[in-house]
């Protein structure tokens, strides 16, 4: 098994979670704030993951990597990071109750 396939799952997870938050309020607000959080992330895991393979503590085997790398890492390394940064704030938005807003006085 690749890990690839290790990580389709949790994209799947992802894509669907935040696509049941398509009609609850400010979608597209949420969607710029997750693609802003998602590369934030990739960033940070970047370099998080090349200080860790390139020091030895982490490493991968060849035959189930998919070959593409940014630095050291293997690509399929940043696909947890994207679908953590829309799954988080979807899973957030379906656990919150719809509010009423408020009249003020």
């Amino acid at each position: 098994m690749t890990y690839t396939l290790i990580s389709i799952p949790f994209v799947l997870l992802a894509a669907g979670v935040t696509l049941a938050t398509a009609r609850r309020p400010r979608f597209r607000e949420r969607m710029v704030a997750s693609l802003a959080g998602a590369v934030v992330l990739v960033i940070l895991t970047a370099i998080f993951d090349n200080v860790i393979i390139g020091t030895g503590l982490v490493a991968y085997d060849e035959e189930h990597r998919s070959g593409i790398l940014i630095g050291l890492a293997p690509i399929e390394d940043f696909l947890y990071a994207i679908a953590a940064a829309f799954l988080v704030p979807a899973v957030h938005t379906l656990m919150t109750a719809r509010r009423v807003p408020e009249e003020t006085a």
